[in-house]
């Protein structure tokens, strides 16, 4: 357990005036969210060359939530694209799908080094 960075009365109070109750593991929990975040944010200034973490450091939003986000891109109309096969005895590189599948296996094990404790998936 890490050490905490709550105050524990004032977390149950914050709680309570919810009007829930307070179980004995949840500021342990709690805690493991803030110490989550706070290392995020320090991943993410030190990503932007900074030592300073600021506030929209701590923002954390999902893919999906992104994309459905964003504006939708324009309708632009677009004459498909025909490429010809290669012909017997072409010689075909595959290094670009190479080093796509091997950017798409760092970014996963980059997501699964980021990812939430899994005590939080209860």
């Amino acid at each position: 357990m890490s050490e905490s960075l709550l105050v524990g009365s004032k977390t149950r109070a914050a709680l309570k005036a919810h009007g829930v109750n307070v179980g004995a593991d949840s500021l342990d929990a709690l805690n493991e969210v803030v110490h989550w975040h706070i290392d995020q944010a320090a991943k993410r200034a030190a990503a932007n060359r900074r030592k300073t973490v600021r506030g929209h450091d701590f923002i954390i939003v999902e893919e999906e939530e992104a994309r459905s986000a964003a504006p939708p891109a324009p309708a632009v109309a677009q004459e498909p694209q025909i490429q010809a096969a290669p012909a017997a005895g072409d010689q075909v590189s595959s290094a670009v799908a190479d080093v796509a599948v091997v950017d798409a296996g760092e970014a996963v094990e980059e997501a699964a080094e980021e990812a939430p404790p899994e005590s939080w998936s209860s």
